[in-house]
């Protein structure tokens, strides 16, 4: 596997020691040198850090990550600044996000480089709901973005808004203001799109999957699922598809 990389040292050495010994990491000092890369082709996958680079740079090289045939993994803190590019990229395609210092253990950056090729459901949820997200207040779309990634997700509403140093009433207002359901919705979809991959994918027993994905049982959990999709977690793997999955969470989560 070629890997493109355009990170800090930190983040760069901790992709080096998760990936493969037959995988090539070909490391750019800037975005100029990472499109040249790019325009002359044998690419696997592009790991970047949009913190590190300026807006001018930003622009040009997230006109080449568009490409949706690239396979791109946003790795990097979770700032407003951050948040705000990772929501302007999924507007483009759907590419993988890993924060650092939250969900980036070697598994974890295993799991989502070699599955490039196939994001997972929060990761295109998260593309289905990026161009309202957009219109989001800097501190919201951190908050929203980091829903659809793999840290922890706020039991309740007002630890998102706590969170975000947000007024809990506000959050609400912004959220219907740009087409997406109340906060309480958004964390119900945004924890039920976690449990296709462990569920589904993997076969693991719903106990098991509903305290991987933060419900205080499978009861709690098959109760989102019916309200949110109209069936229970055991008929996922035969009653639906994943684009479908997909599908109904988006809806859930927008308002009109």
């Amino acid at each position: 596997m070629r890997i493109l990389t355009l990170l800090p040292g930190e983040s760069l050495g901790a992709l080096r020691s998760a990936i493969r010994l037959s995988d090539t990491v070909v490391v750019h000092p800037d975005a100029t040198s990472l499109l040249a890369s790019l325009e002359r082709g044998r690419v696997d996958a592009v790991v970047v850090d949009p913190t590190i680079v300026s807006d001018a740079a930003w622009i040009r090289l997230g006109a080449a990550l568009a490409d949706p045939g690239l396979p791109v993994l946003v790795y990097s803190p979770l700032t407003a600044l951050t948040a705000g590019r990772i929501v302007a990229a999924s507007g483009t395609g759907v590419h993988e996000v890993l924060l650092r210092g939250v969900d980036d253990d070697h598994g974890a950056i295993r799991r989502r480089l070699y599955g490039l090729r196939r994001p997972p459901p929060p990761r295109r949820v998260l593309a289905s709901l990026s161009g309202r997200i957009a219109m989001l207040p800097p501190p919201l779309q951190r908050g929203s973005v980091a829903l659809f990634c793999e840290g922890p997700i706020p039991r309740w509403a007002g630890a998102l808004a706590s969170a975000e140093s947000v007024p809990r009433r506000t959050v609400d207002r912004w959220l219907g203001r740009v087409g997406l359901a109340a906060t309480a919705t958004l964390l119900d979809v945004a924890r039920l799109s976690r449990i296709w991959v462990p569920l589904v994918e993997d076969g693991s027993p719903p106990a098991k999957v509903a305290h991987r994905c933060g419900y205080s049982g499978p009861r709690a959990m098959a109760v989102h699922a019916q309200r949110l999709l109209g069936i229970s977690p055991v008929q996922l793997a035969g009653g639906v598809s994943a684009d479908e999955f997909v599908d109904r969470l988006s809806r859930r989560a927008q308002r009109g």
